[in-house]
């Protein structure tokens, strides 16, 4: 079985507004403008971004279950048009929890990658299947001019089902989980991710989308190309290192000295949580997670999924 319920231990069956509170996740923050019809709803999970089309309103991610009314609060906020359609950028419940709130209207597509799907359509833990009505591998364009909106996969990162989402008029890019909060990503190998493939598959997403000024995160800030890039860079730099310490037989504490003696990496090595991160640890305990899952698939043997590390670990 995957490991869908990469949050279980978060939310538990149901995943009701009080769980959220329960939890010290905050819950869902005031509508923000990104560009002129882009808008991010952050909280309650993974940021909702909103786009508002011609006559329609498209929804990128539907946060942890039970949130669809609040979301929905918040885009009644700007607009009166009606939902119609629904992309989620990956499969984990923090993004496609509340789908079925805006999903039991027949009138609302659903859209995700082929990868993506699968796992969403079986359910996982206490996590029921979610419908997906349409499908891509590694392209899709839908609409036109304004509304045109470009689906993009270049490979495993977060996961194997990781779907760039770009609105090209506006120059935005959602990019989902596999970059959030500014930091090295949560690498979730029982649905496909890995750390080694993650530089690559990112890269592409640089290169491929040229025109992506701003990347709204899976969770926190909206952040500019050129941070998009130092980020990009402290990935492979990171796999890079780990590659190195396997050879030389070197072991993971020489690894991080090295990430800690390269003064660009700084801002990726932090020890403070930063805001809106609930669950994962401080940038520098990610780094040094993402050691241990790259020097695991360097080995050969199954990556582990960790959420956090023990204080004396980090």
């Amino acid at each position: 079985m995957r490991r869908l319920a990469i949050l279980s231990g978060i939310l538990l069956a149901g995943g009701a507004v009080s769980a959220v509170v329960a939890q010290g996740l905050p819950g869902i923050e005031p509508i923000e403008q990104v560009s002129q019809n882009v808008w991010k709803i952050e909280g309650s999970g993974g940021n909702t971004v909103v786009f508002v089309r011609d006559s329609d309103v498209v929804l990128v991610d539907t946060k942890i279950p039970g949130q669809g009314e609040g979301i929905l609060e918040q885009v009644r906020s700007i607009t009166d048009l009606p939902i119609g359609m629904v992309i989620n950028t990956h499969s984990h419940p923090d993004h496609v929890g509340s789908n079925g709130f805006f999903a039991d209207d027949a009138g609302v597509e659903v859209v995700a990658q082929a990868n993506t799907a699968t796992r969403m359509r079986a359910g996982g833990g206490p996590f029921p299947p979610s419908r997906v009505d349409t499908t891509f591998t590694t392209f899709r364009a839908i609409g036109e001019g304004d509304d045109r909106i470009e689906l993009y996969w270049f490979g495993a990162g977060h996961t194997d089902g990781d779907a760039f989402v770009y609105f090209p008029a506006d120059r935005v890019m959602m990019a989902g989980d596999i970059y959030a909060w500014h930091m090295s990503p949560l690498i979730d190998p029982g649905s496909g991710g890995s750390m080694l493939a993650l530089p690559t598959t990112a890269t592409a997403a640089y290169y491929a989308i040229p025109g992506a000024e701003r990347v709204i995160t899976g969770h926190g800030d909206v952040r500019g190309r050129d941070e998009f890039l130092s980020w990009i860079t402290f990935n492979r730099g990171l796999v890079q290192i780990a590659e190195t310490t396997a050879q030389t037989g070197g072991s993971e504490d020489d690894a991080m000295a090295r990430l800690n003696d390269t003064p660009s990496f700084a801002v990726f090595m932090g020890d403070q949580a930063l805001p809106g991160l609930q669950y994962g640890g401080t940038p520098r305990s990610r780094a040094r997670i993402n050691l241990r899952v790259a020097m695991a698939e360097l080995r050969g043997e199954e990556a582990p999924l960790i959420m956090n590390l023990p204080p004396d670990q980090q």
